[in-house]
């Protein structure tokens, strides 16, 4: 399952967001890439570990949703189906 996050500012380098998911996440997260990293269309997709049942995509992307990085609302969802992010 793939947790998608959105609405990243572009003041925040690909390393930046990549330690804020990962800090927030802890050992839930396998795999974190930063897609646009730096420009206006950013955003994250977060592999979560095989371990975790499906309902926990939900918990932490409801957790991640709202917060703030680079002054900006994050916005997350779960993915239980796709890699591709969600059409805009």
């Amino acid at each position: 399952m793939n947790l998608i996050v959105r609405n990243i500012a572009p003041s925040c380098s690909e390393q930046e967001v990549r330690e804020f998911l990962q800090h927030e996440l802890g050992h839930y997260a396998k795999n974190v890439e930063v897609i646009d990293a730096g420009t206006p269309a950013a955003y994250a997709t977060i592999e979560l570990n095989a371990e975790a049942p499906p309902y926990v995509g939900d918990v932490i992307a409801r957790q991640i949703h709202g917060k703030q990085l680079g002054g900006q609302t994050l916005e997350a969802s779960a993915d239980l189906f796709s890699d591709e992010p969600p059409a805009q």
